[in-house]
């Protein structure tokens, strides 16, 4: 208990008051002692005037009574409870938390509200000489100083080794152990989120370590909260946010942390494979962290390390792709342009650092691409499978919830949603975008100049954003011409010709399609129909089929042939004359009527 009251830096009077407030926890006959001592019968605990009696203290010391202040140390670590505040100070009970006690007793555990945030962070997972070189590094002030700011930020990208980095400066200050919070698991109700905070430094405190606090996957303002928070303490605490986060903070208290060029994460790999002496391979181009790689060395590279976030509400929609380029049909120009855009995101770090061939202003290390085409030619799924080959979450943008009447709001949502895209170097898809990124009107009134403000800030933002951001829409002629000057690569999405749609055919039916022949996969490519008519026409067969406790058969092609191409309005069924009108009948039998 002396070496921690040490560690912790509290005075002998500190430490003399938490022993004293424990004491009828640990024996309940010290009930009936301090009835006497406070002269109180309905009293089971020491009032601050005994506790301070009993360490030598008199009851009207400033000194003494500033231990029991409500920002003193013993309070704010959650280590000692106030009773009775409506009462004057010397006459309130003070009361040791039961956390406190348990750690007293020898039970390490942590706080039941806390015991699925934290975890321990003991053995370096990366030697320093190998992590990047972050230039000066605040100091880390020792765990008892009470220093002034004991906070130290971190912005980082994905890909930057940021948690490794915070450990190593840790150990580097002598601290060989921290405790690890992600924030993305914080509760969301303000009063819920306030006390795992604290209940996370008490565990810091009992424990005489620092934390890391990753806060790269929660938003910019649930961030503020959260160091607000923090900053109530004298643990030191390195949090770690994303590259584009304001903090209130000192200049001298944030580090910007630089991305990890391929030869960085190359050595990581290096390092991890000989460690875990894995035969499994992993893309380095991707912007891994070593905590990624070391997973995916265990278990695979399908995994995808940074989850989405769930703090980005109605503005975007996060996906986890199922997609890749190989499940993408679209004709041979296509599928180059493709992998074109796949090279450019992944060599980026080559050819902008190493290089040297930034284009320089304001615009930033990402890039920008156009998918245009007509509904259903595969433009989102080619965007998804994009995001599934990089290994990152795809931002699906809902525009309708993005733009606002009130001036300024949509600027703020757009930042939302681009500031979640770069923290985890995900693709950020506008879909339908020629809805807000259409051309800009002449100006006639205050909505004109408004909407004219929302594009420009649009087309500044895009110019700095560190991201793929993927833009489709079905009438090209509709984007503004100084938008598309921006863009670096523009994809034309045509109809699929007899021969693709065939091969769409048998992908959307997969084993279910093994009942067709060729010679009706053939009829079927003959329909008009987009990749996205087909998936919806194959998708309407299995449920006929399975209505009918059947595997699909051609007749259910059939009929949800007939059933998409009179969702799309058109009059006349091209296969009609040959196998008649198709209709379910109650019984869920497809029949035909010749």
């Amino acid at each position: 208990m002396t070496r921690w009251a040490m560690l912790c830096g509290l005075s002998d009077s500190e430490l003399g008051s938490l022993i004293v407030a424990a004491a009828v926890h640990v024996d309940p006959r010290f009930e009936a002692f301090f009835i006497v001592l406070n002269n109180e019968v309905d009293t089971r605990g020491p009032s601050v005037a005994t506790t301070l009696r009993l360490i030598g203290s008199d009851p009207s010391s400033p000194e003494g009574r500033r231990i029991f202040d409500a920002d003193g140390f013993l309070s704010r670590m959650g280590l000692i409870e106030m009773r009775r505040q409506d009462h004057p100070l010397p006459t309130r009970i003070v009361d040791a938390s039961e956390r406190f006690v348990r750690h007293l007793l020898g039970d390490g555990r942590f706080d039941g509200r806390v015991d699925n945030l934290l975890s321990w962070r003991s053995e370096p997972l990366m030697p320093g000489e190998l992590l990047p070189d972050t230039g000066p590094f605040p100091e880390v002030p020792p765990l008892g100083s009470r220093h002034e700011s004991a906070i130290v930020c971190m912005r980082s990208h994905q890909g930057s080794g940021a948690v490794c980095i915070a450990h190593h400066r840790l150990h580097m200050s002598g601290h060989p152990r921290a405790l690890m919070l992600d924030a993305h698991d914080l509760p969301h109700d303000a009063s819920e989120c306030r006390d795992a905070v604290h209940a996370s430094l008490r565990e810091a405190a009992l424990a005489c370590t620092p934390m890391i606090v990753d806060a790269r996957r929660i938003a910019a303002d649930r961030v503020a909260e959260v160091i607000a928070l923090l900053d109530q303490s004298f643990i030191p605490v390195i949090v770690i946010t994303g590259p584009s986060v304001s903090v209130d903070l000192p200049p001298d208290r944030i580090v910007d942390v630089p991305v990890a060029a391929p030869a960085v994460r190359d050595a990581w790999l290096d390092y991890l494979t000989n460690q875990i002496s894995s035969p499994r391979t992993v893309d380095t181009l991707q912007r891994l962290e070593p905590e990624d790689i070391r997973e995916r060395l265990l278990h695979g590279n399908e995994k995808i390390s940074a989850s989405a976030p769930s703090d980005m509400g109605t503005l975007a929609r996060p996906v986890i792709p199922t997609f890749r380029l190989s499940h993408v049909i679209v004709h041979d120009q296509v599928e180059g342009e493709l992998s074109h855009l796949l090279s450019r995101v992944r060599l980026r770090d080559r050819v902008l650092d190493d290089w040297a061939m930034r284009p320089g202003g304001t615009r930033g290390r990402g890039i920008t691409a156009l998918f245009a085409g007509p509904s259903g030619t595969g433009k989102t799924m080619a965007a998804e499978a994009l995001a599934g080959e990089l290994g990152v979450p795809l931002f699906h943008v809902d525009l309708s919830s993005v733009v606002d009447k009130y001036i300024g709001e949509t600027e703020k949502r757009l930042e939302q949603i681009f500031t979640a895209a770069e923290q985890f170097d995900g693709v950020l898809l506008f879909d339908e975008a020629d809805a807000l990124f259409g051309k800009r009107s002449q100006v006639s009134d205050a909505r004109d100049r408004h909407a004219n403000i929302e594009v420009a800030y649009l087309l500044q933002r895009m110019e700095s954003f560190d991201g793929l951001a993927i833009l489709t829409s079905n009438l090209r002629a509709n984007l503004d011409d100084a938008f598309s000057r921006r863009l670096d690569c523009i994809v034309d999405f045509p109809e699929p010709t007899q021969e693709l749609r065939e091969k769409i055919w048998r992908a959307c039916l997969g084993q279910q399609g093994q009942h067709l022949s060729d010679d009706q996969f053939r009829t079927l490519s003959t329909l008009e129909l987009s990749g996205g008519g087909i998936s919806s026409a194959a998708l309407s067969a299995a449920f006929a089929a399975a209505e009918a406790g059947r595997d699909v058969q051609y007749e259910h092609v059939i009929w949800g042939s007939a059933r998409e191409w009179q969702k799309l309005g058109r009059l006349s069924f091209p296969l009609e004359q040959s196998f008649g009108s198709f209709a379910h009948s109650p019984g869920g039998e497809v029949t035909t009527d010749a």
